[in-house]
């Protein structure tokens, strides 16, 4: 469980720009996926859809692999220290 709560804070920066390209190109690529099934769009309209959508689903997967190396924690420690570990108390 440690784990994964680690995990999870090292994707969960809402203080870094990648984070919020990521959900950008997220939203983007949902919403083109969406349009695909409700307009079903036909010829160069529909593979410009799609290669787009792809597209921006591979950049979103390429930013978080970036933004999971960019946060990684240093070499020997263990534990990943979040925003409330680094106050002063």
């Amino acid at each position: 469980m440690a784990f994964q709560l680690s995990s999870l804070r090292r994707l969960w920066q809402p203080r870094h720009p990648l984070f919020w390209l990521i959900i950008g190109l997220q939203l983007l690529s949902s919403s083109m996926t969406a349009a695909l099934h409700v307009l079903q769009p036909q010829g160069p309209l529909r593979a410009a859809l799609v290669l787009f959508a792809l597209i921006n689903t591979l950049a979103g997967w390429w930013l978080l692999a970036r933004l999971w190396r960019e946060t990684a924690p240093p070499t020997g420690d263990k534990h990943v220290q979040g925003p409330s570990d680094q106050q002063e108390r």
